[in-house]
């Protein structure tokens, strides 16, 4: 096989570009003095929380292959090589769970996430198996145009993929071909977000709980003035020693000039780095844990509010991923993936049962198929398969013309 001419891009210096996030996610520096990178931006608990919010969420929702038929209603088919995949193990390492939670971290995370798709002689996909994003580069084949996968191996060396062999998740791209990070997006506000957490961890470590001035009556001399300071700083300095009280001996006197982190707005800071944050990872604050000014209502309307505006994106990337990358273009016209979202979308016991009786009564579903929802075996006997139609609703036409509701006689026809 004739080896294919790479390409190379040529970055600029002063901003990063997509073909950047083929390494770690980025290591950008920022106005704030500090670089970001994906291992710093994870020790923001901010960013974490977000994270393992849609990530985990994600992860615990049950995934279905369904067939459409031709009257526009579909049927599920749990024994299909894709549904099997998100059903047990998609490889010998992890379950469809951890398998999903974990590719869309390393999308929230580096705006990427990539597994070998492993298929049999019959072409069927019958293992994911994952890649870290920090060995995985994106090369352009100048000889085609097209687009291939270099993976780094543990051995040495690089083994190349094509795209039919990567099942390539990604954030928005600015390319089509390399999806970019929040981090690298968002660069400045994630540094001075780091850059407050170092501040703040620095005044827990070195600041004495009486920062301030030592005065002596007599002139003492530059020896003996630096003996007093490190003499005090190490009883009386750090967070653990906060409250210790001070004996002064030979007329000294301390004066107080410091200012607490909360005087420096410390905490208001911190505070605002974190709604920023959650405002990049589109999860609203109760979600992360931020409950100031809410209650039980409106944490149930911001649940819903989650699904919807947080969730359903990645959920949307996921499923036309499957259909785009495990199926082939006949599969994709007869068959579509999703995933399971009763589990967050159901109420609490009353709202949903109040539901059920109004689907029931209305005709929408029958017994066996509420049952369905709450887990429940079908019911034995005929029954538990009707449909009930309520007593007021009839059909608007029955073969014979609807009288005037003035009391007239209708017209025959």
């Amino acid at each position: 096989m004739q080896a294919a001419e790479i390409t190379t891009e040529k970055r600029s210096a002063s901003a990063p570009t997509t073909w950047d996030l083929m390494k770690t996610g980025g290591d950008y520096g920022s106005d704030a003095g500090v670089a970001v990178t994906t291992y710093l931006a994870e020790n923001l608990s901010v960013v974490t929380a977000c994270v393992t919010a849609i990530s985990e969420t994600a992860g615990m929702l049950p995934g279905h292959l369904y067939r459409k038929l031709p009257d526009g209603s579909r049927v599920e088919e749990p024994d299909h090589p894709v549904a099997r995949l998100f059903s047990g193990d998609p490889n010998d390492r992890q379950t469809a769970t951890e398998f999903v939670e974990m590719q869309t971290a390393h999308c929230l995370l580096r705006g990427n996430s990539y597994a070998e798709i492993i298929r049999n002689q019959r072409g069927e996909p019958v293992a994911l198996v994952p890649f870290h994003p920090d060995q995985v580069s994106v090369v352009r084949i100048t000889s085609t145009g097209r687009y291939a996968f270099d993976v780094s191996l543990p051995t040495g060396g690089t083994r190349r993929l094509l795209p039919e062999e990567m099942f390539h998740l990604k954030d928005r791209s600015d390319d089509s071909v390399v999806g970019k990070s929040r981090l690298a997006r968002a660069r400045e506000t994630f540094g001075t977000a780091i850059a407050t957490e170092r501040y703040a961890a620095s005044t827990f470590r070195n600041g004495a709980s009486m920062s301030g001035l030592l005065s002596h009556p007599e002139a003492i001399g530059e020896e003996a003035a630096a003996r007093l300071q490190k003499d005090f700083k190490n009883t009386y300095s750090g967070a653990d020693k906060a409250g210790t009280v001070a004996v002064l001996e030979e007329g000294l006197k301390w004066q107080q000039i410091s200012v607490s982190p909360d005087d420096a707005q410390m905490l208001e800071s911190r505070k605002f780095s974190t709604m920023a944050l959650a405002r990049i990872f589109r999860v609203p604050p109760p979600v992360i844990g931020e409950f100031e000014g809410g209650n039980y209502s409106s944490v149930s309307e911001i649940g819903r509010w989650f699904y919807s505006h947080t969730l359903m994106p990645w959920l949307n990337k996921w499923e036309r991923l499957i259909e785009h990358s495990l199926l082939s273009a006949v599969g994709r016209r007869n068959y579509e993936f999703e995933f399971d979202c009763d589990l967050i979308l159901r109420g609490d016991m009353l709202t949903r049962f109040q539901a059920y009786r109004i689907a029931r009564e209305t005709g929408i579903y029958n017994a066996n198929e509420l049952r369905k929802f709450e887990k429940q075996n079908p019911r034995t006997d005929d029954g538990g398969n009707v449909y009930f139609a309520p007593q007021n609703m009839q059909p608007t036409q029955n073969g014979q013309p609807i009288g005037d509701r003035g009391g007239g006689n209708a017209a025959p026809q």
